[in-house]
């Protein structure tokens, strides 16, 4: 990669593997690849989005609750009073246990990346608070017109594209088109992936009386996401670095894989298999050296 020369931070013990690797699932796999003065940047920034969206999702927790300890955290980066979520899986547990250790990480970044850090991560918890608050009442409440479904993947989803963008022409040369090309390649990537998750997920939503998908039919939103991804594809195509267009490559595939699979088995909640994805890891490494 062309980056310049910045000095990599290393991460509180634990946060970068284990914590990591624990509220990831699969997009461990790409942080885990990133180039060094990226990696460290990105990962403390999916680790305090998963802190925000752990204390969205903790249903142990009045919604009140939850939007006081949402608001807190998006205006000061506030940590105090987690202990009234419950309702945690045990890896949330543990990130939970440890965000005092991801705001140090934070701090120890250099200071424009701690900007990029802090600005994504507020966009990603409006977000987060806006879904709490758009879905209170009785039944099923559903979106009205896909300007909300598009506003909403783009603040929990497509704003990373922007991140990830921002880091990389910060660093150095990122990619052979302009940052305002790749920003909005990026950003339909990451709602892309975020589309996919609210088709995966529309049954578990529903019984919790959430409707992400306005009417007008699934197969519009099928098509939406296939568009997405021309643009992710010509985002990774675009740029510089084997590592970096390796761990660009891989989220993608295993999201048309997904894709695929939900076309395949509608209704049903999807997952690519473990072999799967070790295949698509393989097809990963074969386009980032293209």
């Amino acid at each position: 990669m062309r980056f310049g020369k910045e000095q990599a931070v290393t991460l509180k013990s634990g946060l970068g593997t284990k914590v990591l690797r624990d509220v990831s699932r699969s997009f461990y796999l790409s942080l885990r690849f990133l180039p060094g003065g990226f990696r460290e940047p990105a990962s403390v920034g999916y680790l305090l989005a998963r802190l925000s969206d752990t204390i969205a999702d903790a249903g142990g927790a009045s919604v009140e609750t939850r939007l006081q300890l949402l608001h807190d955290f998006k205006t000061s980066f506030a940590i105090a009073d987690l202990d009234q979520l419950s309702g945690l899986s045990e890896g949330e547990q543990i990130l939970v246990s440890r965000a005092s250790d991801c705001i140090d990480s934070l701090n120890q970044l250099p200071e424009w990346q701690q900007d990029s850090v802090r600005k994504v991560v507020e966009i990603i918890t409006e977000g987060q608070t806006w879904d709490l608050t758009r879905f209170q009442g009785e039944g099923v409440v559903q979106l009205e017109n896909d300007a909300e479904l598009q506003q909403y993947t783009y603040q929990v989803a497509g704003c990373v594209g922007e991140f990830w963008t921002e880091l990389g022409f910060g660093l150095g040369e990122f990619a052979s088109a302009s940052p305002e090309t790749m920003s909005a390649w990026g950003r339909k990537y990451g709602q892309s992936l975020q589309l996919i998750n609210i088709l995966r997920d529309e049954k578990e939503d529903l019984a919790l009386g959430r409707k992400y998908l306005p009417e007008g039919g699934r197969q519009r939103w099928f098509e939406m996401a296939q568009q997405g991804f021309e643009d992710a594809e010509r985002y990774c195509h675009a740029l510089y670095g084997k590592r970096m267009r390796f761990a660009t490559w891989l989220p993608l595939l295993i999201g048309r894989e997904t894709l695929a699979l939900l076309e395949r088995h509608p209704g049903d909640r999807v997952k690519v298999s473990r072999r799967d994805v070790k295949r698509l890891m393989v097809k990963a490494g074969y386009n980032s050296l293209r």
